[in-house]
């Protein structure tokens, strides 16, 4: 097995960094030394208000992400690989009984061909073709160095309504967060259909008010990601596998992608090996896997996008969270979706039926709140 990677190892990439449980869980020999912070609840700051959800175990860990692909990628070559890194791969090709890979001045040949270049990746819309236009939000995100405790818990802002008017089916939401590592805090906002100004105004806020609660010491320069909320229409062929950001595997709901990169990724390397011992096509072997593994849980976060989205046209957003947030069946349902002890079903069946009484609660009087204005 060859990985070919653009980037030189260690490497940064813009990212929040926060692993759910039920990511790292697949991960059996996950090492304690790469993580930042322990987290044990989220935190919404709705404005000038705020709503905390703890649990009594953790259920996340924030890392960075150059001591995590470094990890992954030592256990890569422990395991007989070989890597060749700082040099990207400009062509890939097709062929009846192998893929031709062009990286640099070398070509090789290959029975399977997995792309994980992430939510922009050339080669992928090469060979997979290009997903839609509006396929991608984006995000803006920036790392500050505080010199108080960050705590323990994931923080998401509301940033607001944008000030322009997208289409219906690109109405998803938009938000902010705040995820503590040992001796600072990443920072960002992300969605679509918002002007980047407004971003950029947006992502202030957010730092001046981890400024106030953290004592700000210095900030490093803000990097800019697109994140993928919409699924491929393709993301196989007979002989190459797209995984991750690269398949569009993210929650849009969320921006969550480590646990469907991580899924896809094995998912991908036990249909790598039923291909090859086994003569199985890589729709048998791959995408039944990716439609019984990861599709149930993209397609009811779009779902659940697109209503939360929707609702700040006609609800008040801060007392809709309240209601779903004060729910302590809704509270333990998702402390045990994010350990990986249950499944999405159960999670949407509880959200579903407190719908209804959540939306006439808030219905009316619609308000989106702005980071604090420090």
């Amino acid at each position: 097995m060859l990985m070919i990677d653009r980037e030189d190892f260690p490497r940064q990439k813009c990212c929040a960094g926060g692993l759910l449980a039920r990511a790292y869980a697949r991960l059996p020999d996950f090492p304690a030394s790469i993580i930042e912070k322990e987290i044990t609840g989220a935190k919404f700051v709705l404005g000038d208000q705020s709503l905390e959800i703890k649990s009594d175990k953790r259920v996340a860990v924030t890392i960075k992400r150059e001591k995590f692909d470094t990890f992954l990628l030592q256990r890569a070559l422990e395991a007989g690989a070989e890597a060749v890194t700082g040099i990207p791969v400009t062509k890939a090709i097709e062929k009846n009984d192998h893929v031709d890979i062009t990286y640099g001045n070398e070509i090789v040949s290959s029975k399977l061909f997995i792309v994980a270049e992430g939510a922009s990746s050339r080669i992928a819309n090469l060979i997979f073709g290009a997903p839609a236009h509006s396929a991608k939000a984006i995000a803006f995100a920036q790392d500050l160095l505080v010199d108080s405790d960050p705590g323990d818990n994931f923080v998401i802002y509301t940033i607001g309504r944008s000030p322009t008017k997208p289409k219906l089916r690109n109405r998803f939401p938009a938000y902010g967060w705040a995820f503590p590592r040992k001796d600072s805090v990443n920072i960002g906002v992300g969605g679509v259909g918002y002007p980047t100004a407004y971003f950029q105004q947006s992502l202030e806020k957010i730092l001046k008010h981890v400024d106030i609660q953290h004592h700000l010491v210095a900030a490093e320069t803000i990097k800019a990601h697109p994140i993928p909320y919409s699924i491929r229409e393709k993301f196989y062929t007979r002989r190459c596998m797209a995984v991750g950001d690269s398949a569009g595997f993210a929650s849009p709901l969320s921006g969550e992608g480590f646990t469907y990169a991580i899924v896809s990724g094995q998912d991908a390397g036990q249909a790598a090996i039923d291909f090859i011992q086994q003569n199985t096509s890589l729709a048998e072997a791959y995408g039944s896997r990716i439609k019984s593994d990861i599709l149930p849980y993209l397609r009811s976060s779009t779902l659940a996008a697109r209503l939360v989205a929707l609702s700040a046209s006609f609800c008040n957003i801060p007392t809709l969270v309240e209601e779903f947030s004060s729910d302590e069946a809704i509270k333990k349902t998702c402390i045990e979706y994010v350990l990986g002890n249950c499944d999405w079903t159960k999670l949407f069946s509880s959200c579903m039926n407190k719908l209804p009484r959540a939306v006439f609660r808030s219905f009316g009087h619609p308000f989106v709140p702005e980071p604090p204005f420090c």
